[in-house]
């Protein structure tokens, strides 16, 4: 790529700046759940029809959901973003998504600057919901992402972190029903559904320790309301982390067994469903990865450090269909967590300011080689072709 569309990226960044804080920002000031984004979904989709942009609001469906895009009208790579722009309950934006809609944001402009020269098209993906509805999830069982030749984002982190593997995710409710009875008069009668609920947990207690590289954690939903009753329903609410979704399905099928054991010690009966979005694992392109650390650490980003993480996103499900990355921006705070009030506070101090700018022009930057380099995206192709 020559350094004037470098220049002109930059510079797009630059000329831009102040509204992409001020998006970051209102954010920030007014944070909403997933599934409840109004105001932001108002400012964002407004902003790009401002810009130029092509809109389609309600994308798929999906409340809230957008496509923004500025197309060349000449042959070319699409390049896909993703901005995501839900907050946390009690904490506002503990997860940094106001950084998440602001920087992809400001790539969006930089390469819509320099599409005459190039070619192609840039194309903004606004996905509600992360935390809950992982909008992704079902944008990639759809096709959605499928006229993108690569997809990208970044994501606040207390430090810095090169795009790598995330977990794969699921959730389960695990209904056990029984029969009710007075516990003093008739007990006999009864069928307690919550010692089926208990045996289940202690069941899977006894199991999870065997399992390598998984996080299974669970919490009673329901267990009767008054003493005196044998209760009739029992619930227990349980999230799985694991490599990948092959390793998910067998735990899933050793949560089975175990329900089935529990439901007959008592005479029981048991249900088990997904009661929230499962995410994929992410499977980072390693080449478009490259691409993106080296203008990230070459604009004065700092090191980017191949760390896996432990965490779950629906951008794994993107990574499935499409060459994907998700690296993470650090905000200088170490010894601050993700999903907490601190970090939300540290998206609105300078260095919050630095990871709009520069994860904007590191973005926009990688996404430009692409757009300019066919043997790159050749090689991108490539290597997301042998992981399929």
């Amino acid at each position: 790529m020559n350094s004037e569309l470098e220049k002109k990226i930059t510079d797009t960044v630059e000329n831009n700046l102040s509204e992409l804080y001020e998006i970051r920002n209102y954010l920030y000031e007014n944070p909403e759940v997933g599934g409840e984004e109004e105001k932001a979904y108002a400012l964002l989709t407004n902003t790009l029809k401002e810009h130029g942009f092509a809109v389609t609001e309600n994308f798929h469906g999906i409340d809230h959901c957008f496509r923004a895009v500025a197309d060349s009208g000449k042959p070319g790579p699409a390049i896909g973003l993703t901005a995501e722009f839900d907050a946390l309950p009690g904490m506002g934006h503990g997860c940094g998504h106001n950084i998440i809609a602001a920087a992809p944001m400001g790539a969006a402009f930089a390469l819509q600057a320099i599409l005459e020269e190039t070619g192609g098209k840039v194309v903004l993906f606004g996905t509600p919901g992360e935390e809950c509805i992982c909008s992704k999830v079902p944008l990639a069982e759809e096709g959605a992402f499928d006229e993108a030749d690569v997809v990208m984002t970044v994501h606040p982190n207390p430090v810095n972190q090169a795009s790598g593997k995330t977990t794969a995710i699921d959730s389960w409710q695990i209904d056990f029903y029984g029969k009710s009875s007075h516990a003093g008069a008739r007990p006999e009668e009864g069928i307690n559904a919550l010692d089926a609920a208990v045996h289940f947990y202690s069941l899977i207690g006894f199991e999870k320790q065997y399992l390598k590289d998984t996080n299974i954690y669970g919490v009673f939903a329901d267990g009767g309301e008054k003493c005196s009753v044998i209760p009739d329903h029992a619930a227990v609410k349980y999230l799985v982390r694991a490599k990948d979704m092959e390793t998910i399905e067998q735990i899933r099928g050793m949560f089975e067994r175990c329900a089935e054991g529990a439901a007959k010690a008592v005479g029981a009966t048991y249900k088990i469903w997904r009661n929230e979005p499962a995410n994929k694992d992410m499977v980072t392109n390693e080449t478009l990865s490259a691409v993106f650390n080296q203008y990230y650490e070459g604009l004065g980003g700092g090191e980017m450090p191949h760390i896996d993480s432990t965490g779950s996103t629906d951008m794994g499900d993107v990574s499935y269909v499409v060459p994907s990355i998700h690296p993470w921006i650090g905000l200088d705070c170490p010894s601050y967590q993700l999903h907490s009030k601190e970090f939300a506070d540290a998206t609105m101090t300078e260095a919050g300011d630095r990871a709009v700018k520069l994860g904007a022009e590191a973005l926009a930057l990688t996404g430009a080689e692409v757009l300019t380099s066919p043997k790159l995206l050749d090689k991108i192709k490539t290597e997301f072709k042998k992981g399929e």
